[in-house]
């Protein structure tokens, strides 16, 4: 099967192919470069986290929802604490609350195999082999992990066991050392073979509930209860593109549709890089910043109120919320985009948070942090146990008449901002997805403009530092504006590029 596979690493990306030229379609190479991922990236992924998949197979658009649920069924205890922990970014500090009691319940493995029950071609151990092996023989540290260990040291300095794996001498690794998980290689192996009963009911669950029994929320009643979810992805016109995002639990989905709307009411796009551009951007991020600190987040799952909304933003803006002052989030996540010849495109977001810092012992499975992230589980929502928790993660299919392109970022609240410039430069601007993904970009958050300067006219940045007086700008390509992955098919050619920000990846195979 020819296919294309554009991910934030060659281990992953590579796996991806792997299962393309052994005759696996796109929902087999996904499969496959996502449980890469969780040895190869896995501090930003792991099967102790959860995601969202964009899923087009035959020509029909779907979601998948493979995000974490609130933990907490059977539980009458009050809920344990979590630990604050204050990690330091150069010029801002910021506070993550970690520990047992942040664990929300896994589901990115029972999706991944829902996923390949659903669509796949070939037998899940086959496809669970390269990174099972990967772990047991050990990856080479990327930049980009390298800077994810960095920051996360502190965190993963809590506990003896990612202590050991992810530290050297002290000191965490870096780019060239080794990386090995055989415990987690073990564990990919049962999974091919048990599939998802090994994370609900099986040996996995019951170490998990082990783990965090009168330490967390989590209970085997969690675990046995969770299931992931089809749904119908969201769609919308923009000028000539037809572009699909997930629906809740995906706030990303909702602010980047309401973000293309502020776009066309402003009229044709001016030029790429100029000052106009800039403004119309930040327009449009704006609004959408503005309805996240809002009324939108603590209604998403209100059904009524959330129709009301898309509504609104399809005839006309409507006015927003007061904007308020907020931090911005470093955001912890990957995405991994692949299409093949047949015009199957997928696209899986996935996430651990900053993890818990806490491994579940024998397995090498790492535990997310979800409850301790305000994107994710903001007090205003009240979610309760067995529900869905939200999330920023939003793969995103745009078709332009024949063309396909599977795309999605990294970047917590920058997901939206990567997202935006993906789909204005790739339709209003006709840019190339190498062109695409190394643009420069720009964010709102808390009535603040963030801005990569690189490539844009020295006119443009002063008259932007003139209307934007407190404008952050950023010299260079940085992670700090996500890592946006695209795969397409263009006029039948394999396309793509993997965002150099956070060490992406692309590849195709022919045969």
């Amino acid at each position: 099967m020819r296919g294309a596979v554009a991910g934030g690493s060659p281990y992953t990306v590579e796996a991806g192919l792997f299962a393309l030229r052994a005759g696996g379609n796109a929902v087999d190479a996904i499969v496959a470069a996502s449980l890469m991922a969780t040895v190869a990236e896995p501090i930003l992924t792991g099967l102790g986290g959860g995601g969202l998949a964009m899923v087009r197979m035959g020509g029909t658009v779907e979601v998948v929802d493979l995000f974490s649920d609130m933990p907490g069924l059977g539980r009458t205890e009050a809920h344990p604490p979590v630990d604050p922990i204050v990690i330091d970014f150069g010029p801002t500090s910021q506070v993550f609350h970690v520990g047992l009691g942040a664990v929300a319940v896994p589901g990115l493995a029972p999706g991944l195999a829902a996923l390949h029950l659903r669509h796949g071609r070939l037998p899940l151990a086959q496809l669970v082999e390269p990174a099972a092996k990967a772990a047991h023989q050990g990856v080479e540290v990327s930049t980009a992990m390298e800077r994810v260990l960095h920051l996360l040291g502190p965190i993963q300095a809590r506990d003896p066991w990612t202590a050991k794996v992810f530290f050297r001498d002290g000191r965490p690794l870096i780019t060239g050392e080794r990386f090995r998980l055989p415990e987690l290689g073990e564990t990919l192996r049962r999974f091919g073979q048990e599939g998802a009963r090994l994370f609900t009911e099986g040996a996995v669950a019951q170490a998990m509930a082990a783990h965090l029994q009168g330490r967390g929320r989590l209970t085997r009643a969690d675990l046995a209860a969770y299931q992931p979810k089809l749904m119908a992805p969201l769609r919308y016109q923009y000028r000539d593109a037809t572009i699909w995002v997930p629906p809740p639990p995906s706030v990303a989905g909702i602010l980047t549709l309401q973000a293309l709307r502020a776009l066309e009411d402003h009229g044709p796009m001016p030029a790429p890089l100029s000052a106009a551009q800039v403004h119309f951007l930040a327009h449009a991020l704006g609004r959408a910043d503005s309805a996240r600190r809002g009324s939108l987040v603590p209604n998403l799952f209100n059904s009524s109120y959330l129709e009301g909304f898309l509504a609104a933003i399809a005839p006309e803006e409507r006015g927003e919320d007061e904007v308020l002052s907020g931090k911005r989030r470093p955001g912890h996540t990957t995405h991994i985009s692949v299409v093949d010849a047949d015009g199957n495109a997928v696209g899986i977001t996935s996430s651990l948070g900053e993890t818990a810092g806490s491994v579940v012992p024998g397995t090498g499975l790492l535990l997310n942090n979800f409850l301790g992230e305000d994107d994710v589980n903001p007090a205003a929502a009240q979610i309760q146990p067995g529900h869905r928790l939200m999330t920023m993660c939003c793969p995103t299919l745009v078709e332009i008449g024949d063309r396909i392109f599977m795309m999605g970022s990294s970047g917590s609240s920058r997901i939206r901002s990567a997202i935006l410039h993906g789909i204005v430069y790739l339709t209003d601007h006709a840019m190339e997805p190498e062109e695409v993904v190394r643009a420069p970009r720009a964010h709102v958050e808390g009535g603040l403009l963030h801005i990569e300067a690189d490539g844009r006219p020295s006119s443009s940045l002063s008259a932007l530092k003139l209307a934007y007086p407190g404008m952050r700008r950023f010299d260079g390509l940085n992670m700090f504006f996500g890592g946006l992955h695209i795969a397409g098919l263009d006029d039948g050619q394999l396309v793509g590029a993997g965002d150099p920000r956070r060490s992406g990846f692309f590849g195709a195979t022919h045969s």
